[in-house]
């Protein structure tokens, strides 16, 4: 397979409609307060994904990028406007609030949403505990919704209350975003930590990771430990539960798009065909249900 021929299916993808909806995330005076954050804060569509795939892009799968928390599935009526390839969404939802299950079923009643999120980060460990969040992940789960969640996986804690939701949630889907937040340093406790919390996620067979966002921790990360990552995640989970992806636009901090999955193709050199079929796309098409 030539690096230069693969095409792919982007898994984790985010457009800006700035002149429609609000990212209140991405104004100068709103957190997160990133130094770099007017880089990537530019009307970002489908075309300009595309176009910075060189054509390569086979079909994405859409993140919800704040374009109304409020009533997210007005992104998604934008998105199924304006999208022509295969695609599918992953709609916002505020498993704290007082709608989430009018939300998820109003979610529902659009073609493309395959899954929502609900950004943990810190606060992963209190609500996952939280029986009101623990009720919305379960109706997702009935509506056949995956959750995308965003935490650190060399948080122990964490870890162990979204095993508990596994457990009492068995049809629950999980993908788990950005690498799972892998610490810095190889050779650190909390890497090995990571790594064994990852064991014990893969082992309930309901979890899949997508290979994205390095850029989140280190803007200038390097080939060398990116693949380090990989191949701890590739040796701890497999091939068939993982899947690359890019965090476009955010990743052009680092590098072009296009460059960044020639090199994630270049990572896959001593897989079989089958394996990087299903880091390419396989699994993103399987996982998110892309036509």
């Amino acid at each position: 397979m030539s690096e230069h021929s693969v095409s792919w299916i982007d898994p984790h993808i985010h457009f800006f409609a700035l002149d429609e909806g609000d990212y209140n995330w991405l104004k100068p005076a709103n957190a997160p307060f990133w130094p770099d954050k007017k880089a990537i804060a530019k009307h970002t569509t489908e075309h300009t994904l595309y176009c910075a795939s060189l054509g390569q892009l086979e079909g994405f799968v859409h993140i919800e990028a704040g374009y109304d928390n409020e009533r997210p599935w007005r992104e998604i009526a934008f998105l199924e406007r304006h999208c022509t390839l295969p695609f599918r969404s992953v709609g916002c939802i505020d498993l704290t609030g007082n709608k989430v299950g009018s939300h998820i079923d109003k979610l529902n009643k659009y073609n493309s949403v395959r899954g929502l999120r609900h950004i943990l980060d810190d606060e992963a460990e209190a609500l996952l505990r939280t029986p009101k969040v623990k009720w919305g992940l379960r109706h997702m789960a009935s509506q056949d919704f995956s959750f995308d969640a965003q935490l650190n996986l060399a948080d122990s804690n964490a870890v162990r209350a979204l095993l508990n939701v596994l457990e009492q949630t068995p049809s629950l889907k999980v993908a788990i975003n950005h690498a799972a937040i892998a610490p810095m340093d190889a050779n650190s406790l909390g890497f090995k930590t990571w790594q064994q919390n990852i064991r014990y996620l893969s082992e309930t067979e309901q979890v899949a990771f997508k290979f994205s966002g390095l850029e989140m921790q280190e803007r200038c990360w390097q080939w060398q430990r990116a693949s380090a990552i990989f191949e701890r995640l590739l040796h701890t989970v497999g091939a068939d539960r993982m899947m690359f992806a890019s965090n476009f636009p955010l990743c052009k901090w680092r590098m072009p798009y296009a460059v960044l999955w020639r090199g994630f193709v270049a990572m896959t050199t001593s897989l079989s065909e089958t394996q990087k079929a299903a880091l390419l796309s396989v699994n993103a098409k399987r996982w998110y249900d892309i036509a």
